[in-house]
């Protein structure tokens, strides 16, 4: 097991997280975190999973202590595919 004071987050390589789903039964909890189109899939324990939820919710409750509310709403981004390009034959 890691031993996390030791571990400097400035040097961990990083990939940037664009999205997540996952599913639960009720010996385990599995997710796969995307970034672009790739997949990286993690199974855990409910033991586990609820305390990456816990920390979770403490780093986002800091960061709205510090920066304000994250605004929630979906970015307007228009498709660049748009059903006036379809050929409706």
């Amino acid at each position: 097991m890691v031993d996390p004071t030791k571990i400097d987050m400035n040097q961990l390589p990083k990939k940037f997280c664009d999205g997540a789903i996952g599913a639960f039964g009720k010996e385990l909890f599995s997710f796969a975190l995307t970034s672009g189109n790739n997949l990286d899939s993690f199974a855990t324990t409910p033991q586990t999973m609820k305390s990456i939820a816990v920390w979770m919710g403490a780093q986002i409750e800091n960061y709205e202590k510090q920066f304000g509310v994250i605004d929630m709403t979906p970015p307007q981004i228009q498709s660049p595919i748009q059903a006036a390009d379809l050929d409706n034959k």
